[in-house]
């Protein structure tokens, strides 16, 4: 990972000597100069003074002695942690999870999966509820092998794999003291006049296809446009008289909110978003939950 020339380097600096140095090593005085010597050449400039009494730092050379040791500590950790990914990855599930990205059917999919695959383990780790698109997916395949929510059919296409578990039906949530608030299920023409809170286009098949209905039969309504939804977005519709567009699984998410079912033939898909080049633990994982989902899956 880094140049081994740098551990020939730092032992001459903490001895003050090459001969000391060539013993520390076990190799022969000669190799521990030249091996210096092509050091000092890569750089470019000299690590040393030299003299009869031993060798010291020259300036330069103290600053390369600071960071090389940071530079093998950074190596070191590198190493060891693709050693325990490596490690894991034949038997360790790492699953994502944040307030809006919960584990709402992982527990009853692990409870079958478990009893077929013993050998697998799952690690439940926290993401941030505050984190862009590109920030998410950096992250799948690195710091965690999959996660559950609803999976966005036209932004996502080709950056993920995705498993279906069911289709969940398109909400509205408003503020308790907003007038559909006492509403219990919602038509297009109730939202006429009304600031609805969607989505960026360009995500999702369905919910393009719900925005462009609206705006063709409800020009009076307004849009306002979300780049993230997550705790903030649910907040922005509690202090404001806006309509939240979303779904029946994330009803719990906000306590002063109203969750109410809209008449309209969309939903969208619910189930697990995984790295495209998975681990042979996930592959086992997936395989396994692939066969669970024949079966009917509620939230």
């Amino acid at each position: 990972m880094y140049n081994h020339q740098l551990d020939t380097f730092l032992t001459v600096a903490d001895l003050g000597s090459f001969g000391k140095a060539a013993e520390a090593l076990y190799i022969s005085a000669p190799a521990v100069i030249q091996q210096v010597n092509i050091l000092e050449n890569r750089c470019g400039f000299k690590l040393f003074t030299r003299s009869n009494q031993g060798v010291k730092l020259t300036p330069a050379g103290k600053s390369l002695y600071e960071d090389a040791k940071t530079i093998i500590k950074l190596s070191e950790d590198s190493l060891n942690k693709a050693k325990r990914l490596a490690d894991t990855s034949e038997t360790t599930v790492r699953i994502a999870t944040s307030l809006l990205f919960k584990c709402r059917l992982l527990p009853d999919i692990w409870a079958a999966i478990s009893e077929e695959y013993p050998e697998l383990k799952i690690e439940i780790l926290p993401m941030a509820d505050h984190q862009s698109r590109s920030d998410s997916f950096s992250e799948l395949g690195t710091k965690y092998d999959l996660w559950e929510g609803i999976y966005c059919t036209k932004g996502w296409k080709g950056i993920c794999q995705f498993l279906e578990l069911k289709q969940t039906p398109i909400c509205c949530a408003v503020a308790k003291n907003h007038r559909l608030a006492k509403a219990d299920r919602l038509s297009l023409p109730d939202l006429n006049g009304e600031y609805i809170v969607m989505p960026l286009e360009g995500l999702s098949y369905e919910l393009d296809s719900l925005r462009k209905e609206i705006k063709e039969s409800y020009p009076t309504v307004q849009f306002v446009d979300s780049s993230y939804y997550g705790v903030d977005t649910f907040t922005l519709c509690e202090v404001n008289p806006y309509v939240l567009i979303t779904q029946e699984v994330y009803k719990d998410i906000h306590p002063n909110l109203v969750t109410i079912p809209l008449d309209t033939p969309y939903t969208m898909p619910y189930g697990l978003i995984y790295e495209n080049e998975q681990t042979p633990a996930t592959k086992k994982f997936i395989a396994a939950a692939k066969k669970i989902s024949r079966n009917s899956v509620k939230v």
